[in-house]
């Protein structure tokens, strides 16, 4: 039936097709995000982001990565390839100026064309006017997609989705065309659509497989000879050839802006991702975890936040984890109900499922681990097909009068939590404050939420939130510099100096963080007159080890740190063999960030003193952190050793509990968490940091 036509063949008009009132929705949905300023990686990316500012950065836009501009403060960060997302916002911001409202305008626009495209696409694999409109306005109405519309930068997910639905309909106008000439040009214009979405966002690469389904499930639709009866001829092959040139083109660019890689996969912790180091029958279930939270969201999508992270999720220890269950179930039901229809003849059942989950498929962890466990963002894509799939099930009962009211009061409820979330957007006060609230323990929001409050001159209370977030995670550098970077200003310099010396540490020579620790550390040492009277005690006693380390240690906490390795090296033939001394060059090169030669000097340490059960377990630390070839055997020996030294020590049951942790044995690592606990003062900073560890592990 052609589109705009009734079932009587009266053509309907242009404000009552669906695809019009689709849209509609769409704008009645999300008009008021259109107020709201740059939010979250916003700033980064858009507002503060030279190539999208600067003139002259087509080229860079091109031929480097998407974060490339936060290398120095992230050299780990996720390699990223997004051209045509960021030629969107340098367009925009060229057009618009800086104004975020231009920005929020395209997004909404963009989503309004979705819409309608959505309603397209289901009465192109057979859906009715009446399912056409279910699926276009529940897409439209969707709470969880705020995520996506509310965000600028939530625009790599909307021109992805964009493009992969243009690249469906142009294939299909193109099987449909009687003539080479409007055939050449469809392809063309899908073979433009294919590169724009993957050049999008990096889910974009599922449209060429996903076309590939498309086409063999029109052509059972279109057959009308028993010439046609086979669909993979010689025949396909030439049609759906032309999908390799953008294929080829986009792995070329983004080979050579990667600097000669198509992929790296960043060294993750569970802060970023739960998943990393869990074992793999936890890692199966924390797949099927995430693709029922998603299934949840969409159904009941109560808490809505633009950042998940450890603590914000627990990750499920067993198969009766609800969210494992709905996962199961979903799974279960649409294989099912694709079997069904199937043997009915029915094949669209069977596509739009295999669509939701190739389009899910590359973000789901199960291929690789990613920069996200869970964030709504990326079921805006696989949500398209579940919106069809609802409207052909209900296009039977759709029609009558008790069944529309239903749908009507329940898009109506959807409106209204979308205008609800797309105010807390409204400016990163509003969305880290929501955050928060909703998560109060989760690293992320504690992070995020602080670093704003002290920024906005509430610097107590975000201190307060920093502090939490890195006794969740020593090693979130982001937090660390935060502190550091209030307590300098507030004129608290040895309190700057633990935490920039922790984030400098973390990812060396930042720029920023390296100038704020050295003005730290030289109005410190200016002043010291401890480090006066050591100099001077060791000029007085050249062979004085004791003194020697006394010095080292205190330059060490006076942010010298290169000075004091200077020192070390200067002295290495003089106290080579003083065990204590080898500990504290092993100490300074780890504040150094040079991490083999720290465990290079750690062996030896444990050479001149093997019955030290510290040595040995902070050795097996930093085996636990390297993590190259033999590793974790060989931390799992010192964990031992250190084990029959000192079992009953903090320190030691805190090892053990990393390791067995590693090896899936979370409920043991736990209780040695619980021990370790019972055996620190109550008050005590190692204590807090313990008591977060063994949450985090399921306490």
């Amino acid at each position: 039936m052609e589109a705009g036509c009734t079932p009587s063949g009266r053509r309907r008009r242009w404000w009552s097709r669906p695809e019009t009132v689709s849209a509609a929705a769409a704008v009645i949905c999300f008009v008021n995000v259109l107020p709201n300023e740059f939010c979250y990686d916003d700033v980064p990316i858009v507002r503060s982001n030279p190539k999208v500012n600067d003139a002259g950065q087509w080229h860079a836009i091109w031929t480097t990565d998407y974060w490339s501009e936060a290398r120095e403060a992230s050299p780990n960060r996720d390699l990223l390839y997004r051209p045509v997302a960021l030629s969107s916002y340098r367009l925009v911001r060229t057009v618009g100026g800086v104004n975020p409202l231009p920005h929020h305008a395209v997004n909404l626009i963009l989503h309004v064309l979705i819409c309608a495209l959505v309603a397209r696409v289901c009465r192109s694999v057979g859906g009715s006017e009446a399912a056409a409109l279910v699926a276009g306005v529940l897409f439209a109405a969707l709470p969880i997609h705020s995520e996506v519309v509310a965000s600028v930068v939530g625009r790599a997910d909307l021109l992805a989705t964009l493009c992969v639905l243009l690249t469906l309909q142009a294939h299909r106008r193109s099987m449909l065309s009687t003539t080479w000439r409007p055939t050449v040009s469809w392809r063309a214009a899908a073979a433009l659509a294919v590169l724009c979405a993957m050049g999008s966002k990096e889910v974009g690469i599922s449209v060429v497989v996903l076309t590939l389904l498309f086409d063999w499930f029109l052509h059972h639709r279109f057959r009308e000879t028993g010439a046609d009866r086979h669909w993979w001829t010689w025949r396909t092959l030439m049609r759906l050839v032309y999908l390799m040139v953008p294929l080829a083109i986009y792995l070329a660019l983004r080979y050579h802006a990667l600097g000669g890689r198509l992929y790296q996969q960043p060294p993750l912790t569970k802060t970023v991702n739960v998943l990393v180091d869990a074992p793999w029958w936890q890692h199966i279930l924390g797949v099927l975890q995430s693709w029922g939270m998603y299934w949840a969201k969409t159904l009941w999508p109560a808490v809505l936040s633009a950042k998940y992270s450890i603590n914000s999720i627990r990750l499920a220890t067993a198969p009766m984890d609800p969210h494992v269950l709905i996962g199961v179930l979903t799974l279960l039901g649409l294989v099912i109900a694709s079997a069904a229809a199937w043997r009915k003849g029915v094949r669209s059942v069977a596509f739009l499922s295999a669509g939701m989950v190739l389009t899910y498929l590359p973000t789901s962890n199960a291929i690789v681990l990613i920069q996200e466990f869970f964030a709504e963002r990326v079921w805006y894509l696989p949500s398209v097909w579940i919106v069809i799939l609802v409207g052909l099930a209900v296009n039977p009962v759709v029609n009558r009068r008790t069944w529309r009211a239903v749908l009507g009061v329940l898009v109506l409820a959807m409106m209204l939590r979308c205008w609800y979330r797309n105010a807390e957007w409204r400016d990163n006060g509003t969305l880290y404050a929501a955050a928060y609230r909703d998560q109060p323990d989760g690293v992320g929001p504690l992070h995020l939420y602080g670093q704003w409050l002290v920024r906005h001159g509430q610097y107590e209370r975000g201190v307060e939130l920093l502090n939490r977030a890195i006794e969740i995670d020593l090693g979130l550098t982001d937090a660390h510099r935060a502190l550091g970077e209030a307590h300098r200003v507030a004129g608290n310099l040895e309190a700057a100096l633990q935490h920039l010396q922790i984030a400098d540490m973390q990812v060396p020579d930042y720029p920023p963080t390296a100038a704020a620790l050295a003005q730290v550390s030289r109005q410190l040492a200016d002043a010291d007159e401890e480090l006066k009277r050591l100099r001077q005690q060791v000029d007085d006693n050249l062979e004085d080890v004791d003194a020697e380390i006394a010095l080292v240690r205190r330059l060490r906490e006076l942010g010298l740190v290169t000075e004091a390795l200077v020192r070390l090296g200067e002295r290495e033939g003089r106290f080579a063999t003083d065990a204590a001394w080898q500990a504290e060059y092993a100490v300074t090169l780890v504040y150094l960030n040079k991490r083999d030669e720290a465990i290079g000097r750690y062996r030896k340490c444990l050479e001149l003193a093997p019955d030290n059960p510290q040595l040995a377990v902070e050795l097996c630390m930093l085996l636990l952190e390297r993590r190259r070839g033999d590793d974790l055997d060989e931390a799992w020996r010192w964990a031992t050793h250190a084990s029959r030294l000192a079992p009953g020590a903090p320190s030691v049951l805190a090892c053990r509990a990393e390791l067995l942790a590693l090896r899936g044995d979370l409920a043991t690592a736990a209780t040695l968490y619980e021990q370790a606990i019972r055996a620190l003062p109550p008050n005590s900073e190692q204590r807090r940091i313990f008591e977060q560890r063994a949450k985090a592990l399921g306490r």
